[in-house]
């Protein structure tokens, strides 16, 4: 699908992603992990801040109304790590449940490393759908098996999400396949490894060299990855499939639930719009005008 590779059916979260029906919640910026890949804004990591996408939020009410806004039929959950606020996880899963019903679609992304017993509860009886676990290897799945199982058992899909870093294939494979073989992952989903005005300096420092939107040798890694995960479907997600697709549709859905009678969206999610209320498409249109919201504001981009 566009520009990703997959073995086997795509998971739920990823399928309403590529066609922008998911809403983005940074619920905090809040991490105690430090990866040296993690493209967050520097401006938001760290901090305990909650965006719905990118626009900045303060309460439950606030998220569930930019989630209607958005024409949203479903909602990821990101960070920062999410398990830092586990009490928010719950209840801002179980508003937009309560708003939009049992069949809007949560995932959420944390590590095994966040899943103790008050967590885990969170997690179970917060709404969420479907958890994406990070890892780079076995050592941080081993001490947290029983916690994973009971989330398995408790219904929800489980999956893994990775990024593609040249020369760790074989240790997160390992861990993948681990888990595999225990019945405990539904999905994969391999990103390529991300660019991000937030991480360029240090993978460059690392001897990474940095190409639009992704480092060089990720989408190999990628393959080779996918190669070695045995038994689930997998999903190699691209850097520009992300920002052509994913971002692109969900702006032209937003786009779409926002604009007036008098205004016409285009395929780009642009709107087009007149000073004086006349359709763009009718023929007495004049100085016709092209607006676009991001952040929450428009702006005149013509």
């Amino acid at each position: 699908m566009y520009y990703n590779i997959y073995r086997g059916p795509l998971a739920k979260g990823c399928d309403m992603c590529l066609v922008g029906a998911k809403a983005v919640i940074f619920i905090t910026g809040l991490c105690k992990y430090r990866c040296f890949y993690c493209p967050v804004d520097r401006e938001r990591f760290g901090k305990d801040v909650v965006y719905v996408n990118d626009v900045r939020v303060n309460t439950t009410d606030d998220v569930v109304r930019e989630v209607a806004a958005s024409g949203a039929a479903g909602a990821a959950i990101t960070g920062g790590d999410p398990l830092e606020v586990p009490d928010r996880v719950v209840e801002i899963a179980s508003a937009l449940k309560r708003a939009f019903g049992k069949e809007f679609h949560i995932h959420l992304y944390t590590r095994p490393a966040s899943l103790d017993n008050k967590t885990t509860n969170a997690l179970i009886n917060s709404g969420v759908d479907e958890v994406r676990l990070h890892f780079l290897g076995y050592g941080e799945v081993a001490g947290r098996l029983h916690y994973i199982a009971a989330l398995k058992y408790a219904g929800l899909s489980l999956g893994v999400e990775v990024p593609a870093i040249p020369g760790l294939e074989a240790s997160i494979s390992a861990a993948i396949n681990a888990l595999a073989a225990r019945g405990f992952v539904d999905f994969v989903n391999i990103n390529e490894l991300d660019v991000s005005d937030s991480n360029i300096d240090m993978l460059r420092r690392l001897g990474y060299r940095v190409g639009d939107g992704s480092a060089y040798g990720s989408f190999e890694a990628a393959k080779r990855l996918m190669e070695l995960v045995r038994g689930v479907p997998v999903n190699l997600c691209r850097s520009k499939t992300k920002d052509l697709y994913q971002i692109g549709a969900r702006v032209f859905r937003e786009a779409m639930f926002s604009a007036a009678s008098s205004e016409r969206v285009r395929d780009d999610g642009t709107i087009e719009y007149t000073e004086d209320g006349v359709h763009p498409g009718h023929r007495l249109a004049r100085n016709i005008k092209v607006k676009i919201k991001l952040g929450g504001k428009y702006l005149e981009v013509a």
